[in-house]
Formats: structure tokens, C-alpha cells, sequence
């Protein structure tokens, strides 16, 4: 019976391990096949994006992926989107690919993460927050290499700066922007570039540099955007008076148009180029077709053109007809455009409350960070010291254990010393009195001894001095002092000799023993300082430099003494071996 239950235990056991090893291995299957999708995905992003949207919308069970995994789908699913002209409506995908690279290196997954940020919260309408990610981008991006991505981050940068009517960061963007499409080759959005930057000079009534940047946009363009170009610059020519280039100019985009509200567009360049000139049929041949427009602005300023025309013409219940269509379109042009402003300042407040809160948030979260610091520091204080108190009286209580064992132990030694007392002083009184005729002997012998030496010493004493004037009286001393122009290896042992056999006995010995580690040339220095050499002298005999010898003298004085000191400090230090 009992091994019946240990075989469906373990027949249980075996069941569990081979689903759990069923689910690892379906786990790893999906979230290996996933990278390889995302790849390919990321492949087919540039040249066929709308196969790369659905590749990407047959992954499913995201929530097998890793956090790696999950936030390149994100930023890839958002690319795809933007690539298909697909409006965005949250930015809830593209936050987690933000959160997510933002502490990573991954630069470039950072940079395009903020980009496409950038483009969602333009398609939200909330362009302060679509500005900031896009400084953000372009901050991360002039450390990279991309001129393409960063072309379109400094033209989206410019076209925001224009809605705001800031024109001056405006154009510094677009050039910007302008040279990295002619870096990229990127001759479409060259074009667009340089025709932005020709639009803001407009704005900025700066004429003949919106002519020049028009003039070379139009190499780089062709179709409808060859139309608007050329019909700008037609308009542009016309307010510096040059009318014969507008009329050229607006004649090529005529031969571009292909819907009604294009060739009203240009037929009211063409009107008011002509009406400028008094050529009044012609003016009011092509704005009387301008009319057909559904473009308001279109028909706004063709009523304008067509009131002056009828003013010129002395027909003035005509041109207040048409001052009254113009003042109607104007003031639903100005209530949109003041709808829009609205939307702009409210859309600016709601920026600025968010980021108000956000920072009370975030100054509500320092401040209650520091209180926690201070309360686990204070409490960790407080630990600390009852953990030294506690381990202080612990010693204090071993400490006295101790020293009463000590004192149990003394008296148990000096209760047995006690015993032996008797016996141990009698033979230590026999062992005094052999010292003491041992040493009486001894003293004998050291007084003998002692005679002996002196009589050496005096012999030694007057041979030392003998040998210490042959030496100063000899040809090495001379050389030493003036002959020799360099010091060679057997001058060198020759030297050594005498200072250690001689003069000194066992000098380099002693140096050694200071400072192992010192140097032939160091070595060098000492001796012949303690041969009292001048330092001019020995500079010559060592190929060096005066200061040099110095600064040796100086460094070894350190060496040798482990203290900061001169070099005449180090000649003492010398002379004292």
C-alpha cells in the first residue's frame, strides 16, 4: 500500500515538472519568434510601411513579451502609423517606448522615440508638449550622425516656432533643417525647407530673401508644390513692383494647376499683378474667375482685389458690394483664426498648469523624500547607538569576568608558589653565589681584554690617519678635484675603495641600508659630497647640470630622511654617516 502512494506521488510529480516545462518552453517559442518579426517589421518600415503596420498587428499575447520587446513594438507600431498617415489619438503606445529607452544607451531608439512623441502630440493639438519632445529628440540627436532624422526634427521645430510667431528660432531651424536635407540629398524636403524659410521672411516683410530662398527652392520641386512655390513668388515679385517676373512666374504655376481652387489660387496672383499695373480688363478677367474658389481666403481677398478694381473704375455701388462680401468673409477669417488662437492659449495654460503641478508634484516628492532620509537616518542614529551601548556593556561584562578569573587565577598561582617558596629561595641564594664568582672572573678576563685593545686602537688610530692623508695627496684625489672630465666605472670602484676600506668604513653600506632602492648616479652624489667635492665639480664629473645636482641632493635628502629639506640639509645629513 505504501508504495502504491509513493508511485502516484511520484507519477503526480512528473506530471507538474513536464507542464511546467511545456509552458517554459511555449513561453521562450513566442517570445523567440517575436524579434524576428520585429526586425523584418523595422526592415519594411522605410519602403513599404504599410506591410510593416501589418506585420505588426499579427503579433498578439504582448504580454509575453520583454520590457525590450514591448517598447520597440511600441515606437514600430507608431512609426508605422505616422508612415501611413494614419492620425494618432493617444500617446499612451509611444509614453512606454519613451519611459522605457529614456534609461537605456540605446541613443538612437531615444531619439526616434521622442520624435514620434513629438509627432503625437502634434496630431493631439497640444504643440508646446510636441515642441518639448522635439528639443528633446534634437538634443540627442546632434550626437549622432543622422542628418535625415534630424532634418525633419529641426523643420517640425520651425513650423511650430512659426505658429507661435516666433520667427527668428523659426529660421535658424529651417536652415538648419535645409542643411541636413542637402546633406541627406533629401531633395523634397530641401524644397520645403527653403520654401518655409522664404514663407517667414515674408512674414517678416523682408521681400528680396524670400525671392532669393524661393528661387532656390524651385530647382528642388516639382508638381503641386512647384505650383505654390512659383505662385508665392509671382505674389513676392508683385510687392517689390518687379511685375513682369510675378506675371512670368504665375504663368508657370497656371500650367501646373489641376483643380478649380488651384487655378483661383494663381488666377488671383495673375488679378492683382494686373491690377497694380492699371491693366483693369485683364485684372478683372481673372478675378471675376477667382469667385468660383471654395477656399475662403481664396474668396476673401479676390472681394478686396475686386473692390479696388471697381473704385478704379468709379463704380462705387459695385465696390461697396464687394467691400461688404469681404468684410463678411474677413470676420468669419478672423473668428477662426481667433478660435484657433484660443485653442493655441488654452492649449499654452493647459501646458503650463500640467507642468506647474507636475513640478509641485515633484517638489511635494523631494520634500517627503527628505523627511524619509531624515527619519531612517535619525532612526539608523538611534539604532547605532543602542547597538554601541549594547556591545559597550557587553565588553564591560566580559571585561570584569575576565578580571575576576584573573584574580581566582593569581591566588590559586600564589597559593602553590607559597609551597615551593622555601625551597626555591635557598637554591636561588646557591645560584647568586656562583654568579657572582663567575662574574668576578669574568671581570678579570674583561680588564685584560680591555688593555689589549687600546694598544690596538692607538696603533690603528695613527695608520687610519696616515692612509686618510696618502689618499687626499693622491692622483685619484686629484682627479677627482680637476683632471678627470667624466667619471668612469674603474675611477668609480677606485673611489668606492678607498671611502669603504679607508676613509669611511662601509659608508655605502650604510647609505644602502637607508635607502635600498637608490640609484648608481644617487649613489654617485653621496660620495663625492662626502668627499666634500663642490657641486660644480661634481656636475662636471657626472655630465649633469649644477641645478640638476641640486635637485638630486635635495630628493635624496628626502629619501634618506622620509622629510622635506635643502640640499645643504642633505651635505649634513651626509656628513653625520
Amino acid at each position: 500500500m505504501h508504495s502504491v502512494k509513493q508511485l502516484c506521488m511520484a507519477n503526480r510529480l512528473k506530471l507538474i515538472l513536464n507542464l511546467l516545462l511545456l509552458f517554459c518552453l511555449v513561453a521562450c517559442s513566442r517570445n523567440t519568434n517575436i524579434s524576428p518579426l520585429l526586425k523584418e517589421a523595422e526592415g519594411y518600415m522605410n519602403e513599404r510601411p504599410d506591410s510593416a503596420l501589418l506585420l505588426l498587428d499579427s503579433i498578439t499575447h504582448r504580454e509575453d513579451m520583454s520590457k525590450e520587446q514591448n517598447a520597440l513594438w511600441c515606437l514600430l507600431y507608431t512609426q508605422a502609423q505616422d508612415k501611413n498617415r494614419i492620425e494618432h489619438t493617444s500617446d499612451s503606445l509611444i509614453q512606454i517606448a519613451v519611459n522605457y529607452y529614456e534609461k537605456t544607451d540605446r541613443e538612437d531608439r531615444k531619439m526616434l522615440a521622442y520624435y514620434y512623441c513629438g509627432n503625437v502630440f502634434y496630431d493631439l493639438n497640444d504643440a508646446l508638449q510636441a515642441q518639448d519632445y522635439y528639443l528633446k529628440a534634437y538634443k540627442v540627436g546632434k550626437n549622432l550622425d543622422e542628418p535625415y532624422w534630424l532634418g525633419r526634427l529641426c523643420a517640425n521645430l520651425g513650423t511650430l516656432y512659426i505658429y507661435q510667431e516666433l520667427y527668428q528660432p523659426a529660421l535658424d531651424f529651417q536652415k538648419e533643417a535645409a542643411g541636413y536635407f542637402l546633406q541627406d540629398e533629401d531633395t523634397v524636403s530641401l524644397s520645403m525647407a527653403l520654401r518655409n524659410i522664404a514663407r517667414i521672411y515674408v512674414c517678416e516683410n523682408q521681400l528680396n530673401s524670400a525671392i532669393t530662398y524661393y528661387s532656390k527652392a524651385l530647382p528642388y520641386t516639382s508638381g503641386s508644390h512647384a505650383l505654390y512655390i512659383s505662385n508665392e513668388l509671382a505674389d513676392a515679385y508683385g510687392r517689390v513692383g518687379e511685375y513682369g517676373k510675378g506675371v512670368f512666374y504665375a504663368r508657370q504655376a497656371s500650367a501646373l494647376t489641376q483643380t478649380t481652387d488651384d487655378s483661383c489660387l494663381v488666377s488671383l496672383t495673375l488679378g492683382d499683378l494686373f491690377l497694380k499695373q492699371r491693366i483693369i480688363d485683364s485684372a478683372y478677367h481673372y478675378l471675376s474667375f477667382c469667385r468660383r474658389s471654395t477656399n475662403v481666403y481664396t474668396l476673401k481677398d479676390t472681394y478686396h482685389s475686386l473692390s479696388q478694381l471697381e473704385k478704379y473704375r468709379g463704380n462705387l455701388q459695385t465696390c461697396l458690394f464687394f467691400l461688404e462680401q469681404y468684410e463678411t468673409l474677413r470676420d468669419s477669417v478672423e473668428k477662426q483664426t481667433y478660435k484657433e488662437s484660443l485653442s493655441r492659449l488654452q492649449n499654452m495654460y493647459d501646458y503650463q498648469h500640467v507642468e506647474k503641478e507636475k513640478e509641485s508634484y515633484r517638489q511635494e516628492a523631494d520634500r517627503k523624500t527628505n523627511y524619509l532620509y531624515r527619519f531612517l537616518g535619525i532612526t539608523f542614529f538611534f539604532l547605532l547607538l543602542v547597538v554601541c551601548i549594547v556591545f559597550y556593556l557587553f565588553k564591560e561584562k566580559k571585561k570584569k569576568e575576565e578580571q575576576l578569573n584573573q584574580s581566582l587565577r593569581l591566588q590559586e598561582q600564589k597559593y602553590r608558589d607559597s609551597q615551593q617558596y622555601l625551597a626555591e629561595r635557598n637554591a636561588t641564594i646557591a645560584e647568586l653565589s656562583r654568579k657572582a664568582e663567575v662574574a668576578d672572573d669574568l671581570k678579570m678576563q674583561l680588564d685584560m681584554m680591555l688593555e689589549v685593545v687600546n694598544k690596538k686602537i692607538a696603533g690603528d688610530t695613527s695608520g687610519s690617519i696616515g692612509c686618510t692623508q696618502t689618499f687626499f695627496t693622491s692622483d685619484i684625489y686629484e682627479g677627482i678635484c680637476k683632471e678627470w672630465k667624466k667619471l668612469d666605472c674603474e675611477q668609480w670602484l677606485e673611489i668606492v675603495k678607498w671611502i669603504d676600506h679607508v676613509l669611511y668604513p662601509n659608508f655605502t653600506y650604510k647609505i644602502k641600508m637607508v635607502y635600498p632602492s637608490i640609484s648608481e648616479v644617487e649613489l654617485q652624489v653621496c660620495c663625492l659630497t662626502k668627499l666634500d667635492i663642490p657641486v660644480s665639480r661634481i656636475a662636471v664629473l657626472l655630465s649633469m647640470t649644477s641645478q640638476a645636482v641640486s635637485l638630486n641632493r635635495k630628493r635624496l635628502y628626502k629619501k634618506l630622511t622620509q622629510q622635506e629639506g635643502t640640499a645643504k640639509d642633505f651635505d649634513k645629513c651626509i656628513s653625520s654617516l
